[in-house]
């Protein structure tokens, strides 16, 4: 079995440090590790004995840079992480083990946390939700290519979606499941992730997810916000207050903004537990305004 390790990147100098875990990789099977370079204009630094290809592409976004690199990949199994991640000794190995399993096609592993910070803890606490959203469906549809294998086969005959930079991994899970391909989610299979420094960035983060969800919604019809029936709450309130006027939406969209500042500095000053809350409330105000952002265009 050979595996071929996908990095997108564009001039992100912490490309460096996932080499250098890569290459202290323990007990794999031979692997290669394409480096998909979206328009970069850095040259990460391969440590010596790591056999990497460089492969440098126009600037078409992140699932574009990795469908490049999966056409290109000569291993049998496609492991997928990124840049702002580190993989632990034993990372290639144990996917190995498991792809062991001729029927399994798809393989979802888990991340934990580079920093002890307040910050990255408020952060993963927001993604665990995330991920434990997805227990009651069996996991089945769950895709986040920060740590994600899938048989080359696979992803040649179905690429990763690139139509727009963020939300292709909740495409991919959801036209995985419609063609029958169920996702193996492993929680010990795990890298590690190094989360935003600053709450603007992660707000950032947010925004855009939830534009993009929208845009993908708008697009091809895929619900990538895992709606409650029946919805409750603010942000349901005011989806429903705006209806389809895009102004509506667009006036919302900037007002939310303040909004998720105020929940962010309080996040900053409070006792843990009440700072955890007003994080989420941070984040989900971020994600609602880049909704309804994207919405309105």
């Amino acid at each position: 079995m050979k595996i071929s390790v996908i990095v997108p990147v564009r001039d992100d100098p912490r490309i460096d440090d996932l080499l250098v875990s890569l290459a202290a990789q323990r007990g794999a099977p031979p692997f290669e590790v394409v480096l998909a370079l979206d328009g970069a204009r850095r040259q990460p630094n391969v440590p010596a004995g790591l056999g990497a290809r460089l492969l440098r592409l126009a600037p078409r976004g992140p699932y574009a840079a990795r469908n490049s690199a999966a056409r290109e990949a000569g291993g049998e199994i496609l492991l997928f992480t990124d840049s702002d991640c580190l993989c632990p000794p034993g990372w290639i190995a144990r996917a190995a083990a498991v792809f062991g399993d001729e029927s399994l096609a798809a393989l979802q592993g888990a991340s934990v946390p580079t920093s002890p910070s307040r910050l990255s803890r408020f952060v993963q606490l927001e993604y665990d939700r995330y991920v434990e959203s997805h227990a009651a469906a069996g996991y089945r549809r769950f895709c986040n290519t920060r740590n994600f294998a899938v048989r080359a086969a696979v992803v040649r005959e179905l690429p990763l979606p690139d139509r727009f930079p963020r939300g292709g991994d909740g495409v991919y899970g959801r036209r995985l499941e419609a063609r029958g391909i169920p996702i193996r989610y492993d929680p010990d299979w795990t890298v590690e992730h190094r989360h935003p420094t600053t709450r603007w960035r992660e707000g950032a983060r947010a925004f855009e997810e939830g534009r993009d969800a929208a845009r993908w919604q708008a697009a091809e019809d895929i619900d990538l916000f895992g709606r409650v029936s029946p919805a409750s709450g603010p942000g349901a309130w005011l989806l429903e207050a705006t209806g389809g006027s895009r102004l509506a939406r667009r006036v919302a969209a900037a007002a939310l903004i303040p909004v998720a500042a105020l929940f962010a500095g309080a996040s900053t000053i409070l006792p843990d537990a009440t700072a955890a809350a007003a994080f989420s409330r941070f984040r989900r105000s971020a994600h609602l305004a880049g909704r309804l952002s994207g919405e309105a265009t």
